[in-house]
């Protein structure tokens, strides 16, 4: 019985490694931190720079899932407030392709992505603020999709938006939740 199971998993198995595909992206990013408490709401928003990973796995014709990893770097240096941001990122991209061309495909995704930061710091003041010490947490968890579009097998243009799912302020009463909107592209192996 074991034998007869072992078989069919390994061949699928070989299968989904055959009709993977690797990819390389560098990008920017637009993360909006949306706060909320007992006097109202505030939302500030930082740019950034993201540089990750993925792997491509074929389920089907047209279906597959891409485990990725990332580390993002967001900034914002206005009006005398210094900020900077780093963490790293693992995206569970679930894809529909659609073949526009022998040489043009889009692909529709959606999936949850995992976050953890590194570093979250107001630099502006001295010493620096480390918001993780005792404001922030580091771990998010964020739902989102987009589409990206493959050129000739060999470069990905990739649009992605995604929602925080939790909160990550320690502090009582108040509500922080991150967005965030990232344009990339890539190179597919």
């Amino acid at each position: 019985m074991m034998k007869k199971l072992l078989l069919p998993v390994v061949m699928l198995m070989m299968t989904a490694a055959a009709h993977a595909q690797a990819s390389v992206q560098l990008g920017i990013l637009l993360n909006t931190l949306k706060t909320e408490n007992a006097a109202g709401r505030l939302s500030g928003s930082y740019k950034g720079l993201l540089a990750a990973a993925d792997y491509n796995f074929s389920l089907t014709e047209y279906l597959a899932v891409a485990p990725g990893l990332g580390i993002g770097y967001s900034f914002n240096n206005e009006a005398g407030f210094k900020y900077k941001e780093l963490g790293l990122f693992a995206p569970l991209d679930f894809n529909y392709r659609l073949p526009m061309s022998g040489h043009v495909s889009l692909s529709f995704f959606a999936g949850p992505t995992l976050y953890y930061g590194l570093l979250s710091q107001e630099t502006s003041i001295n010493p620096p603020y480390n918001y993780y010490a005792q404001d922030n947490r580091r771990f998010d968890v964020f739902l989102g999709g987009g589409v990206w579009t493959d050129i000739n097998k060999t470069i990905r243009v990739k649009v992605s938006y995604k929602f925080g799912l939790t909160n990550t302020s320690k502090i009582n009463g108040i509500t922080e939740k991150s967005n965030c909107l990232s344009i990339a592209v890539g190179y597919l192996f």
